[in-house]
């Protein structure tokens, strides 16, 4: 592991920020000038919070708990898929999927469809079905696998999540904060370090730059992990109880196209043979004789008399009655 100094970093380019016209005002703290049209990181501040994340990481993964990596960039994406193999920590690479903090339930019953179906592939089910929907079963099960492969291991929500480019990863962001997870960020002079409740500022798009910090986090992780053994705290464990939930939660499948939800169109209630109306016209029961069947006519009762009282009586005018001219004769 190489040392954490200013030459380093440098080497590394975790120094170059973004053009001028895109900054950040409120990155203005960590900007240490602008050359060339582009601003340069203070590197100093750089160290200050690696070193604080260190430090950081290194109780929670002591405490027993977990620290989650996402950086969907595609450059980054084998940087990222290093942690789980260097530090056993979950991450996420590809996509940050709806929910994975929030709806853990769905989520998990997605990663119990992606063993059930690894099983039945190593179970010969493959050889039991068409060339076409054998394809059409290796392709879902390879979007599955693309999509939760680097959380199928978390049994919990996380202690800690580590995002690179927090403007990128905002809905994973908004998600931990829902659920009172810190946020320490990898951030660029284009983000909003109050999304993070830790930055780090330095350059976000480049691999080296983005590589040697995780290189640093991920010593603190491995020190954390040894201090948890000497704590006598064990791993964190798939939970029976969850498990059972989990198995019982809906497994979502996909839509065909043009096929409505339930309610009419949209989810909105009252259309279309899901909704409220729809259900109670499947409910009703049918009418012998269909609509040529025959119907009795009676005739509708005399409309009884208004009582005298009703009637409307002529205004009454302040002045006396002006007589016709023949009574007046």
């Amino acid at each position: 592991m190489s040392d954490l100094n200013v030459q380093a970093l440098i080497d590394a380019g975790a120094h170059i920020g973004c053009r001028v016209g895109r900054w950040n005002p409120k990155m203005e703290p960590y900007i240490l000038e602008a050359r060339h049209r582009i601003h340069i990181i203070d590197l100093r501040q750089t160290i200050r919070g690696i070193l604080r994340a260190k430090h950081f990481l290194r109780e929670v993964v002591a405490s027993g708990q977990d620290v989650l990596f996402v950086g969907t960039k595609q450059q980054l994406r084998g940087e990222i898929s290093k942690v789980k193999t260097n530090a056993g920590m979950p991450f996420v690479e590809d996509r940050w999927i709806g929910g994975t903090l929030t709806n853990y339930e769905v989520i998990g019953s997605r990663i119990a469809f992606l063993d059930e179906m690894e099983k039945k592939e190593e179970e010969g089910h493959l050889e039991k079905l068409t060339k076409k929907e054998g394809a059409r079963f290796m392709r879902e099960k390879r979007k599955v696998f693309r999509n939760l492969h680097g959380i199928r291991d978390m049994f919990r929500l996380p202690g800690a999540m580590v995002v690179i480019d927090p403007r990128t990863e905002r809905n994973a962001i908004r998600e931990a904060q829902r659920m009172g997870i810190p946020v320490l960020g990898i951030a660029d002079t284009d983000c909003d370090p109050d999304l993070c409740d830790l930055i780090i500022p330095a350059n976000d798009d480049a691999i080296r730059s983005v590589a040697l910090i995780l290189e640093h986090l991920i010593e603190a992780i491995k020190i954390g992990k040894e201090m948890r053994k000497e704590r006598g705290i064990t791993d964190p464990q798939r939970d029976p109880v969850v498990d059972k939930k989990v198995a019982g939660a809906p497994v979502p499948r996909p839509r065909k196209d043009g096929q409505r939800r339930p309610g009419g169109p949209g989810g909105k209630r009252g259309g279309g043979k899901g909704g409220p109306r729809g259900g109670d016209r499947e409910r009703r029961e049918s009418i012998e004789g269909g609509v040529n069947r025959q119907v009795e006519i009676q005739a509708l009762p005399d409309a009884e008399a208004k009582p005298a009282e009703a009637e409307a009586k002529p205004a009454e005018s302040d002045h006396a009655p002006v007589e016709s001219p023949e009574k007046a004769e």
